[in-house]
């Protein structure tokens, strides 16, 4: 007998209900869990609470499990050091879980800006990304940012005072509605080093009221404050 067939089966499928729950955006029902990866429902619940209990999964107020505090603190450790983006996306998935709101870390890749980390709120009605999703520099809450805080040079006088009016404030918001997501907005802040260099992009998206909007930014902003800039 080989190595590789002395393995334990219950591992085998507890990686599977990770992997499953890691490939519906970060979150799944009891029931669909069970169907994607083949197990009855009392036997899958043994490994849930089992999951539940160690971290590797948790279960929000509405009953749908999603990658717990465990399985995130392993995935960040990985290289021996700390991974800004990655620590700030663990501060953005304890937003989602506090606020209900969806959230996601936008980087700067070769070809543009980029959703990385994307984690959909517990809503039954809300907005769905792809993973590497790129996001518009001009029309959205994360380009403004960036253009606010890399030393991008306003093209207009217009641009020149929304760049100085996200400055002054931290944050900047997408009022009006992405084509195809009518009543979506959102709202996105700068994580930045010691140098004031910009490491990436927080941001919060969904169908917010106007007046909601300073209440979430004031969240958000306190949120991201929470990591030690480094570098």
């Amino acid at each position: 007998m080989t190595e590789t067939s002395q393995g334990v089966n219950s591992v085998d499928i507890a990686v599977s209900i990770l992997t499953f729950v890691a490939s519906q955006n970060g979150q799944a029902r009891a029931i669909d869990i069970a169907t994607g990866c083949g197990l009855s429902k009392s036997r899958l619940h043994k490994y849930l609470v089992s999951l539940c209990r160690t971290g590797m999964l948790r279960q929000n107020e509405k009953g749908l499990y999603s990658v717990g505090a465990t399985a995130l603190q392993l995935a960040e450790s990985h290289t021996g050091e700390r991974n800004a983006i990655n620590e700030l996306n663990s501060v953005l998935v304890t937003f989602r879980d506090n606020f209900n709101h969806s959230t996601g870390v936008v980087v700067v890749s070769d070809n543009g800006l980029m959703l990385k980390h994307y984690n959909r709120s517990f809503r039954n009605v809300d907005i769905d990304y792809l993973p590497n999703t790129l996001v518009p520099l001009h029309a959205s809450a994360a380009g403004q940012v960036f253009m606010s805080f890399s030393g991008y040079q306003a093209q207009n006088q217009a641009q020149n005072e929304l760049i100085e009016q996200i400055k002054s404030q931290g944050y900047a918001v997408r009022y009006n509605p992405t084509k195809g997501i009518p009543g979506a907005q959102s709202i996105a802040c700068p994580l930045r080093n010691s140098k004031g260099e910009l490491i990436a992009i927080a941001v919060t998206m969904g169908f917010f009221t106007k007046e909601a909007i300073p209440q979430i930014a004031s969240q958000l902003l306190s949120s991201v404050a929470s990591l030690h800039p480094q570098g």
